[in-house]
């Protein structure tokens, strides 16, 4: 009995780690317009920040304080940061691809499948930057999840900033997660 338990629980724990680890968002919640955090209160973030900056690729992204930085394997994640609980979490990577959708794709299917892209639009940076948006509904793992991501084609390449959360663990905030993706800045 231990046993068969043991087979159980090790692979459900293991599963659990790795999408609080590669997770960018999940819910079963319709996609909403979402307002840059310029355009928020005086252009305040709603959260206490810390702030990623690659001076390889000359940007920088804020995330909420209290997530705490991750490692990953995945040559195209340049960053990985996540909640107390793994999810939500934030990641940045770096796609070599055509369109911001294969970008997206190509993203998401290193941990998953089933990719979904429920809505994408064509928005802004704070600095006027053009950039797409996207809400994904996806299976990671196997599992449900939702990510909230945006894209910037910079010199061939696309910067993915995507925040991602499994429904089972975190509520999907696409308020949220829109106003830490649109943090992205270009020095």
């Amino acid at each position: 009995m231990v046993n068969k338990t043991h087979r159980f629980v090790m692979p459900f724990i293991l599963v659990l780690l790795i999408l609080g680890l590669t997770l960018p968002a999940c819910t079963c919640q319709n996609t909403t317009e979402t307002t840059p955090p310029e355009q928020l209160a005086g252009g305040a973030l709603t959260f206490e920040a810390a702030e990623y900056v690659s001076t390889d690729y000359g940007f920088s992204v804020k995330y909420p304080k209290d997530w705490k930085e991750q490692t990953s394997t995945e040559a195209t994640t340049l960053f990985l940061a996540a909640a107390a609980k793994r999810v939500p979490a934030i990641s940045i990577s770096v796609q070599d691809s055509a369109t911001f959708a294969e970008a997206l794709t190509a993203t998401l299917m290193v941990e998953g499948s089933d990719i979904n892209i429920t809505a994408e639009r064509a928005t802004t940076l704070a600095d006027g930057t053009p950039a797409t948006e996207a809400a994904v509904k996806w299976k990671a793992q196997g599992l449900s999840a939702n990510t909230f991501a945006l894209g910037v084609q910079k010199d061939g390449k696309w910067i993915i900033v995507a925040v991602t959360t499994a429904s089972l663990l975190a509520k999907y905030d696409e308020t949220l997660f829109s106003e830490i993706v649109h943090t992205l800045q270009f020095n």
